[in-house]
């Protein structure tokens, strides 16, 4: 089994070399191993990928699945009102099950303050 710095290693070769789906599970594995980097650019590309209401609701449903890194992208959709009403109070409590779940941009986003967004 690779550790997440490996994963996240494999992934950005992968992404290098074009593989687009290769790069993103091996992203996917690193992240919700506790790779921020990882995290980071997976958030990235799933805000990236945003473009309508249909692919809100994916990722709504990839949140309330579980998914600590669409936990924390819906948070920020919430925070700009991207594709949604703005919802501080609702943004914040996204933020803390996406940090309860392993999410560690959603722990340091509340460590700064987020109730001052």
């Amino acid at each position: 089994m690779s550790t997440p710095e490996e994963e996240y290693e494999l992934g950005a070769a992968a992404f290098r070399e074009g593989n687009l789906r290769e790069g993103a599970q091996h992203l996917r594995n690193a992240a919700f191993n506790g790779h921020t980097q990882a995290q980071d650019q997976l958030a990235r590309i799933y805000f990236a990928q945003l473009k309508g209401r249909e692919d809100l609701m994916n990722l709504e449903s990839a949140a309330q699945a579980g998914d600590h890194v669409a936990l924390f992208v819906l948070a920020m959709c919430l925070i700009e009102g991207r594709l949604i009403d703005k919802d501080t109070d609702k943004a914040v409590t996204a933020l803390k099950h996406a940090a309860d779940k392993g999410n560690n941009m959603a722990a340091a986003l509340l460590a700064g303050g987020a109730r001052h967004l």
